[in-house]
């Protein structure tokens, strides 16, 4: 089943509450009407000054209950966007965390936070209010058509008017807006990217490019919104002024209807009432397609997203594992390469065994170190952990049973001490218990704030090698069975790679299974095997010892 299913299944209930809602909403709304047919058909004959006071207290009632279960059905309906919320959020934020066949982010994932807030924003609006109030037309035609058949025909032709603009609407800003839903991803992508990027824009004098460059895509963004805007407001107004024309005809045609002694004077208003309340929901639909298509094709990108993440099920909780890692005939193929990263590679790691892979830059040892890690999908091959396909593990197992450092570190907005714990709740003796196995716990208690310190862009500026180290510390949390470090020394002084030499002897003593790749040699006097890679392929592989007797510098300085 699918994320979507899922939500409207968990939705089912709160909607069926606010259809009943609407049932009684809209049954109360036929008081108006009846008051006027009472008023002008009975009261304005009897001169009953009781019977009108009777009359007005019932429809006041009436109305004060029609605004009680007006505002309830609003809150309901807004517990309907905060389920959409609760249930797409966790969807998208677990494909966006899901290993893929790409190697990158999703292409739409850029816009996964907007559209989720345009799906839910709507489902709480008023053109989601219009759609669960448009069933009832039908009823209020029908009601007119009992005054009077003319007056019912009348009715349905000028629904039938109105259901026609709302078509055109639709049609008319279905281009520009999925034109500008297209160029304002690439906008927010651009100047996401501009931010990320500040220091390269500064330093190379490229902040006026760039700025241009972002003001020319917000700028398409712009006419293609304001086109539909543009259309939008034409025809919402085109729709208000033949809801008006004909809620004021009918009460002409009413009144031709007396004069011939066809229609009582009440009736003409009750029908005016009626036909304005049958268009209402069909005005609103006209004057909300801008956020109504935003909706749709916001959810038609999280469909996109989501659809077919369930498709092997829920994966059984294996034994937690030993640490036996191995490759057969892995090939993997960035998007638009020419040549695969990495191809037919195959070696077996035994559990406890340190290796580390070696080779020239662009060898295709970072791609080895991400497949291993579960990071990456191969196109071809099998990347098991204990026998077992990487893809049939528990995420959540795996997750705590791999610890993973890539190349790029990557930290994200929260304390140090979020960072280690991986935003999740593990007890501060863990966090410690990583630091100090990091050999960060005396950098980070040294910070003015120490766990605390916030590692956002407003916060203080830690080096390459504090970060380097808390990363390695987060990688380290709970003692994982496999711990696979891309250049952990790449941003640290002999100090600090004394100490990560360290903490790999320490992995071997727990007889924990370690893959690094490095270019320094301090690191290969640690290891047990050393795999030599080269454009894509592993060419060998030899004991730590064998690899130094041999002299090979250059292969770990390149």
């Amino acid at each position: 089943m699918t994320p979507i299913r899922r939500t409207l299944l968990a939705a089912a209930g709160p909607l069926a509450w606010v259809a009943g809602f609407s049932f009684f909403l809209n049954l109360t709304y036929l008081a108006a009407p009846l008051y006027m047919m009472q008023v002008y058909d009975r009261v304005m004959h009897s001169r009953g000054t009781a019977t009108l006071l009777y009359l007005t207290l019932v429809v006041t009632l009436c109305f004060v209950v029609y605004a009680v279960l007006d505002a309830v059905r609003g809150r309901v309906l807004a517990g309907v966007s905060d389920i959409v919320e609760d249930r797409l959020g966790r969807a998208l934020l677990a494909r966006l965390t899901v290993a893929d066949r790409s190697g990158g982010a999703p292409p739409l994932a850029s816009h996964v936070a907007r559209d989720l807030d345009t799906v839910r924003q709507f489902a709480a609006g008023a053109g989601a209010l219009a759609f669960v109030d448009l069933p009832w037309a039908p009823i209020y035609l029908a009601t007119i058509a009992l005054l009077h058949p003319l007056l019912g025909l009348f009715a349905v032709s000028a629904a039938i008017v109105l259901a026609a603009l709302s078509v055109i609407a639709e049609r008319a800003a279905r281009h520009p807006m999925q034109q500008a839903g297209a160029v304002a991803a690439r906008a927010y992508q651009f100047g996401d990217a501009i931010g990320r990027y500040a220091d390269c824009a500064r330093t190379m004098g490229m902040g006026a490019t760039l700025t241009d460059r972002w003001r020319h895509l917000r700028g398409e963004m712009l006419m293609a919104q304001n086109e539909a805007s543009r259309r939008a407001v034409l025809l919402g107004a085109a729709g208000k002024c033949a809801r008006m024309f004909f809620q004021s005809a009918i009460l002409g045609l009413g009144a031709w209807l007396a004069i011939h002694d066809e229609l009582s004077g009440g009736a003409i208003f009750a029908g005016s009432l009626l036909l304005g309340r049958t268009l209402a929901p069909v005005e609103a639909i006209i004057a909300s397609w801008r956020p109504t298509l935003a909706a749709k094709d916001a959810l038609g990108r999280i469909r996109v997203l989501t659809d077919g993440d369930d498709r092997r099920g829920d994966p059984v909780r294996l034994p937690e594992p030993r640490g036996d890692l191995e490759m057969e005939n892995v090939s993997w193929t960035p998007e638009h390469a020419l040549r695969p990263a990495a191809r037919g590679v195959s070696m077996r790691i035994q559990a406890g065994a340190v290796l580390t892979i070696v080779g020239p830059s662009a060898a295709g040892k970072s791609t080895v170190a991400r497949l291993l890690a579960g990071a990456l999908l191969p196109d071809g091959g099998v990347v098991r952990l204990d026998g077992a396909d990487l893809t049939t593990w528990d995420k959540t197992q795996l997750g705590t049973a791999v610890g993973y450092l890539p190349q790029d570190v990557a930290l994200f907005p929260g304390t140090i001490r979020d960072n280690i714990a991986r935003f999740g709740d593990a007890s501060d003796e863990q966090v410690v218990a990583a630091a100090k196995a990091a050999r960060a716990h005396e950098m980070i208690v040294r910070l003015p704030l120490g766990y605390r310190t916030p590692l956002d862009p407003a916060a203080a500026n830690l080096s390459g090698g504090q970060k380097q180290r808390i990363a390695l510390a987060r990688a380290l949390l709970g003692d994982p069975a496999v711990v696979i470090l891309d250049e952990p020394n790449a941003n640290l002084d002999s100090d600090g790679e004394a100490a990560l030499a360290e903490c790999v002897r320490e992995l071997k003593e727990r007889k924990r299974t370690a893959i690094l790749i490095t270019h320094r040699v301090g690191l290969v006097r640690a290891s047990d095997h050393v795999a030599t890679m080269h454009e894509g392929q592993m060419t060998g592989v030899q004991t730590a010892a064998e690899f130094l007797a041999r002299q090979m510098p250059a292969a770990v300085a390149a």
